[in-house]
């Protein structure tokens, strides 16, 4: 006899409602989690691993990894905002097909070694070789863009720097109306790391076989396409912990254990989006007050020394002038045309105060830049479009390195990056004024 699907459960639409609120507020956790571990990656094979630098970068990592290695990938099934788009696209779709299309069994099987090798890929020529040949074809920097809500998308931003990337994007979606979780299972880096990490959980779903009947609806329900039916413990790192095989079970036979112990589907769920949420929030907490004072002190250090260049500067300019004044007409016309020449070359520009405009991550980032005694002496931000969180981080750093090194050419802040090159962008424009 033919078993109907049963409609939504109570428990899918608590995790449709997590997922759309995750979207909603903190739709970029998936893009800063792979980040952060890249920024860790980089900075242990470069020997240069500093634990409070790191920690702004770090925040998403540490809050979700380790309940992943213990609990599985709760946060893939349950909060990530790009896994929430591919369910909703094929919810959506699902509306519209008369039938269910699945991936042949060897084909999915087959596939799903592509996000290693993308993994490999990444560490290999993009974190340790440091090659930047496809940073503008990256899909989820382009969702991070467009997953904003109280502001229209900088599709500006996209067309100008990301095509590439947006191409791989609109891919991904379509696929995603035929395949379930189409990104998850084949093309997610984080996800293939999540995959590895998590087969140490503590929590497993088991489904003893020998009480099984013949629907196999757990596997046709399985968001992942794993083959449940073949299973009683699903050891797989593929599981995203959705729990549709769960309400799937006519027989509730389908349970969910945490070493050993039965668990409730929802309770879990619930105590590990409350955890991760909350180490989130207390780490960045920290990492902005450990941030703040950080940069107190750097432009307490930068003030000095900026006052005591401008001093010397000063003693200088006046022991020239008490020269000139002692030499003939001749040698001082000679000094003055120098003087204007050096104002114009090198990393030295006309006094004065600029105004000038780059593009951030979301938009348009206007600053202020004072010159002065032909030298970079401040920079103020008018208008920026970017997310605080990213910009804020990104400000300080890059201003003061730009006056400490009287370039705009300077190094981008590693997780604010399109922030940063933003703020050079917009003073570089300035800078181009005062030549």
């Amino acid at each position: 006899m033919k078993i109907r699907n049963k409609k939504i459960t109570p428990l899918q639409i608590g995790r449709a409602a997590l997922q759309i609120i995750f979207v909603i507020f903190l739709p970029a956790l998936f893009i800063n989690t792979f980040s952060g571990i890249k920024e860790l990656y980089i900075s242990i094979i470069n020997h240069n691993f500093n634990a409070v630098a790191l920690l702004p970068e770090l925040i998403e990592a540490i809050a979700i990894v380790p309940l992943t290695i213990i609990l599985g990938r709760f946060f893939c099934g349950w909060m990530c905002a790009f896994g929430a788009l591919n369910d909703f696209l094929y919810a959506i779709a699902g509306k519209f097909r008369k039938h269910k299309w699945k991936m042949p069994q060897k084909a999915d099987h087959f596939l799903k070694f592509t996000k290693y090798i993308l993994l490999a890929f990444l560490i290999i020529f993009s974190w340790s070789i440091g090659m930047k040949s496809f940073s503008n074809a990256n899909p989820w920097d382009v969702f991070g863009i467009l997953a904003v809500f109280n502001q229209l998308p900088s599709f500006n931003v996209i067309f100008a720097n990301m095509m590439p990337g947006f191409i791989i994007f609109l891919l991904i979606c379509f696929a995603s109306l035929f395949v379930e979780r189409f990104f998850c299972r084949y093309l997610c880096p984080l996800g293939a790391i999540f995959s590895i990490v998590s087969r140490a959980r503590t929590t497993n779903i088991v489904k003893p076989r020998d009480k099984c009947g013949n629907c196999r609806l757990c596997t046709s329900k399985c968001t992942m396409g794993i083959q449940l039916y073949r299973m009683n413990e699903v050891k797989s790192g593929e599981c995203i912990n959705c729990f549709k095989c769960i309400d799937a079970c006519p027989r509730k036979n389908v349970q969910l254990e945490i070493s050993g112990k039965n668990l409730k589907p929802a309770v879990a769920g619930a105590v590990t989006v409350a955890a991760i949420t909350g180490m989130y929030y207390v780490g960045s907490f920290s990492a902005n007050a450990i941030t703040q004072s950080s940069n107190f002190i750097q432009n307490t250090s930068s003030n000095s020394q900026t006052s005591q260049s401008s001093s010397s500067l000063s003693k200088q300019t006046s022991s020239i002038q008490s020269e000139t004044s002692q030499s003939d007409t001749s040698n001082s016309s000679q000094s003055q045309s120098s003087g204007t020449a050096v104002s114009k070359t090198g990393n030295s520009y006309a006094d004065g105060t600029y105004t000038g405009s780059g593009t951030g991550f979301r938009g348009t980032t206007t600053v202020s830049v004072t010159v002065t005694n032909h030298k970079v002496t401040d920079i103020k931000v008018l208008s920026y479009q970017d997310d605080d969180r990213f910009f804020n981080r990104a400000y300080p750093t890059v201003s003061n390195e730009i006056v400490n090194l009287q370039t705009s050419n300077v190094d981008a802040v590693s997780g604010a990056t399109y922030s940063s090159r933003g703020i050079m962008e917009a003073v570089s424009n300035a800078l181009s004024k005062a030549a």
